[in-house]
């Protein structure tokens, strides 16, 4: 019987480490925490409305409703290209078209940015503020994660596909926190 012997080095006692698990978890603290972080903004805005109604009220009617619904669904049907990317369907085509649809919800908040600024730049108080933090943050997150589409669909592995698209459908879902906050409120 022969028995080979082999001489174990510090790196093999090490256990190998799992990539899956790491970057998952990862990915849910990035998730969690952009949660925690509009929720504690919208929070705030929803707190300065009660403090300050008046303000509020201008605030709407300096709001373009119907852009917003016409940025809100530009924005959701962008989330179902990358879905479709994320179950196989085509990654590479779908990932574009969600990362464009993601652009024109950019140029449409542009354009309602355009017409709500002389009211808003006017108004004193925090309030505002606030809305361009709210929106401005959003709108960053939007771009960012685009081009991030944009960078899996050159070259679409299954799990940076699904990544990405996760993240994409976190920009989709704090935009639905939003719609009904600011502009519904």
């Amino acid at each position: 019987m022969n028995v080979a012997l082999r001489s174990r080095s510090l790196d093999d006692a090490r256990p190998a480490p799992e990539p899956e698990g790491g970057m998952e978890l990862l990915l849910w603290i990035l998730v969690w925490s952009e949660f925690i972080i509009f929720g504690a903004l919208l929070g705030a805005f929803l707190i300065m409305g009660v403090i300050d109604p008046s303000a509020l009220a201008v605030l709407h009617r300096a709001l373009d409703l119907p852009l917003a619904g016409i940025a809100t669904a530009t924005l959701l049907t962008s989330g179902c290209f990358a879905t479709r990317a994320t179950f196989g369907h085509n990654p590479r085509p779908n990932l574009v078209a969600a990362a464009m649809g993601g652009f024109a919800f950019c140029a449409l908040k542009i354009v309602s940015f355009g017409y709500e600024l002389p009211t808003l730049a006017a108004m004193d108080g925090r309030l505002p503020e606030l809305y361009w933090l709210i929106t401005g943050f959003h709108l960053a997150h939007v771009l960012f994660v685009g081009a991030l589409l944009l960078v899996v669909a050159w070259r679409p592995a299954p799990r940076q596909v699904a990544t990405v698209a996760t993240v994409w459908h976190l920009v989709d879902l704090i935009w639905l926190l939003i719609l009904p906050v600011i502009y519904l409120g």
